[in-house]
């Protein structure tokens, strides 16, 4: 309908209003329990230099902080819907454009992507250690920062053909509380989210020949020096075993709402939307009952106190070139 001020509105309800800020508080809340739990890992791996030596932790660290950033958003965009429904401007007509450039759908497009293609490459390492478990004992923290800098890369693409196309759309016809789905047109926004969902799909799929490739490697056993064996398969089947515990985690929480939300089975798709982000809030509970020493770090870290030294089965391989 035509404002007093010339602007065209939504017309909508108090009932459907009231509807839109419990979700947007629900957002919010959500929001904030991912970013602080996601950031927190990430803080205690870079804090303390024994845990940021290890590559493994390294690369987690770069998947908490992409998931830490896509909890961001959602408390920017709680707290700036429900100000725009307040101040009787939420449900004004904008352009897609305009939607596309909102604060919190620009880091969503960003945090999105990252996701996805760093939880790849956690794959992708995982794969790798157990592949080749010599190769991987020697590699330095420069291979995990090169896997986190490729997730990265990997995220750029789609942000920048969705400025592309978004910017045609410049004619009023969505609401200011902009979704990110408004953000921009629909063939593009589906086709982003059939992208996610083979990109996790294939991260999951990998865990097959992981765990097969895992029994083999804890069977046979690298020949490499006797003081370094039994600790370093001892952490690969860990790291391992607790990765594909977060993967199971992405099936439940991501993967099945996904599939839910292309059937299309609900009318009301919000409690979908909530439940897609529990794997990344697990990630906190799973890293510290399963991995003693970020555990010690999270305690160490609120007690504001110094790391204990980890155990000699955590502590980075140093091979001789005759070994």
């Amino acid at each position: 309908m035509n404002r007093s001020d010339g602007m065209l509105v939504l017309n909508v309800t108090n009932a459907q209003i009231a509807t839109y800020v419990s979700g947007f508080i629900l957002y919010g809340v959500e929001g904030l329990i991912l970013a602080v739990s996601n950031f927190l890992i990430t803080l205690v791996i870079f804090v303390y230099s024994d845990l940021r030596q290890q590559k493994e932790y390294i690369i987690v660290a770069g998947l908490a902080f992409a998931n830490g950033l896509q909890g961001f958003p959602f408390i920017l965009a709680g707290v700036a819907r429900i100000a725009m429904i307040s101040a009787g401007n939420g449900f004004v007509l904008v352009s897609r454009w305009e939607c596309f450039l909102k604060s919190w759908n620009l880091i969503w497009l960003f945090a999105g992507p990252w996701q996805d293609t760093t939880l790849l490459m956690v794959s992708i390492d995982r794969f790798i250690a157990v592949a080749f478990p010599l190769r991987y004992f020697s590699y330095s923290t420069k291979y995990a920062y090169l896997l986190n800098f490729l997730a990265y890369v990997g995220a750029l693409p789609p942000i920048i053909v969705g400025v592309v196309i978004s910017y045609g759309y410049q004619k009023p016809e969505v609401a200011a509380i902009c979704y990110i789905q408004t953000g921009m047109g629909d063939g593009y926004f589906q086709f982003r989210n059939m992208l996610r969902f083979c990109i996790t799909v294939v991260s999951l799929a990998l865990y097959v020949p992981i765990l097969i490739l895992l029994q083999k490697t804890i069977k046979t056993g690298p020949s490499i020096d006797e003081r370094h064996t039994a600790a370093q398969i001892s952490r690969l089947k860990k790291v391992t075993i607790t990765l594909a515990i977060s993967a199971f985690f992405v099936l439940i929480f991501s993967i099945i709402p996904d599939i839910i939300l292309m059937l299309n089975v609900f009318s009301d798709n919000l409690p979908l939307y909530l439940i897609g982000n529990g794997n990344e809030i697990a990630y906190i509970f799973i890293y510290s009952l399963r991995f003693k020493d970020i555990r010690q770090g999270l305690i160490s870290f609120f007690l504001l106190r110094p790391l204990k030294k980890n155990n000699a089965a955590f502590a980075p391989i140093q091979t001789s070139s005759r070994t």
